[in-house]
């Protein structure tokens, strides 16, 4: 273009973007088919381009496009445009040299980008809000328990020594049908006791926070033998084929702790077997705690990772069946599965999948 804004050049790519072909727009002035360009912020910085000045770069971000082309559907191409001098010393003209790039899917996927950025800053503030919330519910829960046991367990301890009172202090007045009715009562006020502890442990051993530390399974496994102190007739197998690890510690601890006591609580022998098997696939490592115990009636084999529900009553044994359904959810809580596989008199077998890597933090919401 020269100084008087006629065209002297018109590129083929700019005709078939523009719809606008070099016969019709080469000799006639520029402003004729753009007049938008006559508004003096155009048409003064392109002056002082023509006239020697620096060039003049017309940001796509702020002016969209300087030359129309359309795309369809009422839209057009995004262009960074930029016009240089060009200074001819034969003919001791100046010119401007328009260059037009198009950045029209660079500045949608742009767009899509930032989109896509402030909906994870959003879902990011968001998360922080809910983990802080589930904090505070947490708090609360533990508080509630703690709060519910204290209230619960003090009128049963009265009703247990009311008891007491009675079989002691009238027991010559008390036929012995009573006395039998009231030492069920006893019976019954520790039993209530017991269900109140379970629901207290279960609540302070689901959900929180849980930190990432390197494991050693089988050292793992070891420590928690140790600490379970089971009869020394009892046989342990460990049997490992996987490296240490980072994991949640913690929770690991108490899936296999709990399913290794269970193993060990309900065996019918003294001399009884556990076996303790870990071998890992690509994403998860599966956990095997195994028994030749009296195995599990599989009527109850349904319910049995349910709170308070248990595989029959064994004659010794208070269970509350909290340890397995704590097992669960933990182990439900990490994105893993748990199943039990039984029958009487062949042992039972549990067997749990727990992921080979983990978020630094988490915190989950007790139920």
């Amino acid at each position: 273009m020269n100084q008087n804004h006629t065209v002297l050049h018109w590129n083929s790519c700019l005709a078939r973007w523009s719809g606008i072909s070099k016969e019709t727009i080469v000799g006639t002035h520029l402003h004729d088919h753009f007049p938008k360009l006559k508004q003096p912020q155009y048409s003064l910085r392109i002056n002082d381009v023509i006239n020697g000045g620096p060039p003049a770069v017309f940001s796509s971000k702020f002016h969209n496009y300087l030359i129309p082309c359309p795309i369809g559907n009422n839209q057009y191409q995004v262009h960074q445009t930029t016009v240089t001098s060009i200074h001819d010393e034969a003919e001791q003209d100046d010119y401007a040299l328009f260059t037009i790039q198009d950045v029209t899917d660079a500045t949608h996927q742009l767009a899509k980008f930032r989109t896509i950025k402030e909906n994870l800053l959003k879902k990011e503030i968001d998360l922080e809000r809910v983990l802080l919330e589930v904090k505070r519910i947490n708090s609360e829960l533990e508080q509630f328990a703690h709060i519910v046991s204290h209230d619960l367990k003090a009128p049963l301890r009265g009703i247990h020594n009311l008891a007491d009172w009675i079989l002691e202090a009238l027991e010559d007045k008390v036929t012995d049908e009573s006395k039998i009715h009231l030492q069920h009562m006893k019976e019954r006020t520790l039993r209530m006791q017991v269900l109140i502890d379970a629901i207290l442990y279960y609540s302070q051993n689901i959900g929180g926070e849980q930190k990432i530390e390197e494991v050693n399974a089988k050292a793992l496994v070891e420590e928690i033998i140790e600490e379970i102190n089971p009869p020394s007739s009892f046989h342990f197998d460990i049997n490992f084929d996987m490296p240490a690890f980072h994991t949640h510690r913690t929770k690991l601890k108490q899936v296999l702790s709990n399913l290794i006591e269970n193993a060990i609580k309900h065996h019918n022998r003294k001399d009884g077997k556990v076996e303790i098997i870990a071998n890992g696939s690509r994403d998860t490592f599966e956990f095997i705690v195994k028994d030749d115990g009296p195995g599990i009636d599989p009527t109850y084999q349904e319910n049995i990772f349910v709170i308070f529900q248990t595989a029959g009553k064994k004659q010794g044994v208070d269970s509350t069946g909290v340890g397995l359904a704590i097992a669960k959810k933990i182990v439900t809580e990490n994105h893993g599965t748990i199943e039990v596989t039984s029958s009487l008199n062949t042992g039972t077998q549990f067997a749990f999948t727990w992921p080979k890597s983990m978020s630094a933090t988490t915190t989950s919401l007790n139920p």
